[in-house]
């Protein structure tokens, strides 16, 4: 059976949304700052195997004010917690290109 994301990026439009109503920004943004967190400490993860110095951020989720709370919190947790991996540099696209990046980057893919 094949996996539906549909629903996921629905709930995504509504957490972008909520993003832009001064009223509701300082709760949900508590969401992106979770998701930085667990890039950062994922980073830090693949660093013990891997050489990481540049990293592009693709994907609906680092679009708008909520995608830059989470890059920021990303680096601030390798800033602080791993200090070793603080040099990673973090590439982004445009807007545009951050909603299909995933897309045309799994396009991209060898076949095996």
């Amino acid at each position: 059976s094949t996996i539906k994301h549909e629903h996921h990026a629905q709930c995504l439009k509504l957490i972008q949304k909520a993003m832009e109503k001064e009223e509701k920004k300082e709760e949900v943004s508590k969401i992106y700052k979770t998701c930085g967190v667990y890039l950062g400490y994922a980073l830090a993860q693949y660093s013990e195997f891997y050489k990481i110095d540049h990293v592009m951020i693709l994907g609906r989720v680092s679009k708008g004010a909520g995608g830059d709370i989470m890059l920021d919190t990303a680096k601030a947790v390798l800033a602080e917690e791993f200090p070793q991996y603080a040099h990673i540099e973090f590439h982004t696209a445009d807007d545009h290109f951050k909603g299909v990046g995933q897309c045309i980057a799994a396009a991209a893919l060898p076949k095996i």
